[in-house]
Order: structure tokens, then C-alpha cells, then sequence
């Protein structure tokens, strides 16, 4: 599947509201009631459980597709049957294949949901201190962020962010706010990590074109890759951008920012690798073909 020390994007679209949803086969002319009788043997009892305590028809729907999504993905890297993959959870609930499979496949993952967009990123490696966190937002046009900003953004993220026009200040925003998401899920700590004690420069950042491939693998679409972005820790009022990019090479991580589309944009945080473009690949699913493989 992939070359050890890449990392694999699974993105995945999920089925959106249909005025007919409580009838699973009438939404977007796709029969969802064969699917999810496709898809609910691939999960354990818990996960079952845990989606159908959604009280929207929709949201259950969502809840295990996504489970069936991570375990089909998985399986393609190793012999392991879907329903047999088991995962073990850290302090903060970051969820890990379990000790044995990850001896067996050296399989590391993060997933990340947001609307109709499914985002699993997966790489392969022996090297136990790799850590990797991915996260896909959608911008939403109703959310003031000035609040926010002032609560959960380091002064130097904020100064840069306010030198520019407000259209381009909200998508700022979001490109931070996507980046903390992806560091607190590969760190494992999760909002016990307060979100102003690390921040994100972009002084050297350059913008580059990853190959979205469709399942096929035939065609693929360009999306916009930022990398060279980098990590401030040092919790520094002071500390100017080439202070973060050293401090972030001692800690060996990555950092990626990427735009799906206009409304979705996704980050990609690896702890213990260096990353370029050239060891990011993309691929596009749908879940009539994921569940008929």
C-alpha cells in the first residue's frame, strides 16, 4: 500500500441531508439501507451501540459509515479483517490500533470529522515516539472569531493575523485553529493542552499543489499544500519566527496545512519525521465502493 515513512490521506464524502432521510433507501438516490447492512457488520458491539444512541437518522448514518470507513482503510494495509481491528485508548481518549496489531502492522492513524468530510491520515512505522494528528474544519461565515482569538491564540499569531484584510483574517483563523486541533490530537492531551500555550508562524511558509487521486487512481485533482509552517512552544511574547522553526526542529515535528475546498481546510501535525510533499499522498473514497470492495 504505501511506502513506510509516507503518510496516506483518506479523505471520504459523506451523504448529506435528504428531505426523505428517515427513509434510509430514498437519500441522494443511493440505497443507504443496503449500505448500512454492509457496513454494520465491520463494527464491534460498542461502536454500534455508541451510534445509535444518535437521536438524528442522519448523525447515526454518519457515525458508522465513519467506523466502517477507518476499519475497511486499515485493512488495506494489512491482513486483518475489518471487524478484527481493536484499538486501545490514551489518557485523553486518543485512540491507538491496540499493542498487539501495532507490533504487527506498525500501523499509526488519526481521524478527523467535520460535516460531510472524513479526513483519515495513516503511516507505517517501527519508530514508536512517531505521533501524528490530523483535522478537517469547515469555515463558517457566522462565527465571530475576535473572542476566540483573544482566548486561545498566542500575541504573535494575533498581531499577524490582524495585519491583514478581514476576508483574509477569518481564513487565517480557521488555518490556525485547524493546526491547534491537529497538535492537540497528535500530542494525545486534547484541551487539557490549553490551545495559547503553542502557536503557529507563517513568516516562512511556502504553498505548494498535493494530488487529490480519485479511487481509480486515474485522475486527480491538485489541492493546495502550505508547509513550512512552524511550531512555537516556547510560550514567548519575544520569540520571533526563526526562535519557533529551531525549537520545532529539536522537537521533530511537521506541520501541513491544506485546503480540500473553499469551505474545508485541513491540518496535519507528525511528530518524529520530517515531511515534504513528496511523502503526503491523497485519495478520495466513496462509501458505495469502500463497502463493496
Amino acid at each position: 500500500m504505501t511506502k513506510i515513512n509516507t503518510v496516506d490521506l483518506w479523505f471520504l464524502t459523506l451523504p448529506k441531508p435528504h428531505k426523505n432521510i428517515e427513509d434510509l433507501s430514498s437519500t441522494v438516490a443511493i440505497d443507504h439501507s443496503y449500505l448500512i447492512n454492509q457496513a454494520r457488520p465491520l463494527l464491534n458491539e460498542e461502536e454500534l451501540a455508541k451510534a445509535m444512541r444518535y437521536r438524528q437518522p442522519l448523525a447515526r448514518m454518519h457515525a458508522i459509515y465513519i467506523r466502517a470507513f477507518l476499519r475497511v482503510t486499515l485493512s488495506r494495509y494489512a491482513r486483518v479483517r475489518p471487524i478484527e481491528w481493536c484499538f486501545e485508548y490514551g489518557e485523553k481518549g486518543k485512540p491507538y490500533v491496540c499493542r498487539a496489531q501495532r507490533q504487527q502492522t506498525s500501523l499509526v492513524f488519526n481521524l478527523s470529522h467535520s460535516g460531510d468530510q472524513v479526513l483519515l491520515a495513516v503511516t507505517q512505522t517501527a519508530d514508536q515516539k512517531i505521533e501524528l494528528g490530523v483535522d478537517i474544519e469547515c469555515e463558517r461565515e457566522d462565527l465571530s472569531f475576535s473572542t476566540i482569538m483573544d482566548n486561545y491564540f498566542q500575541p504573535q499569531e494575533i498581531e499577524s493575523l490582524m495585519r491583514l484584510d478581514l476576508a483574509d483574517q477569518r481564513r487565517r483563523f480557521f488555518d490556525l485553529w485547524v493546526l491547534k486541533e491537529s497538535y492537540i490530537k497528535a500530542t494525545g492531551l486534547g484541551l487539557a493542552q490549553p490551545l495559547k500555550s503553542f502557536g503557529f508562524g507563517f513568516s516562512s511558509s511556502k504553498k505548494q499543489h498535493l494530488s487529490l487521486f480519485d479511487e481509480k487512481q486515474v485522475s486527480a485533482q491538485p489541492l493546495e499544500l502550505i508547509t513550512g509552517i512552524v511550531l512555537n512552544t516556547l510560550n514567548d511574547k519575544a520569540a520571533k519566527d526563526e526562535d519557533w522553526s529551531k525549537q520545532a526542529e529539536g522537537q521533530m515535528w511537521s506541520t501541513c496545512l491544506g485546503r480540500l475546498s473553499s469551505s474545508y481546510r485541513f491540518g496535519l501535525m507528525v511528530k518524529g519525521r520530517k515531511l515534504d510533499i513528496s511523502s503526503i499522498y491523497a485519495r478520495k473514497v466513496s462509501i458505495e465502493n469502500l463497502l463493496n470492495r
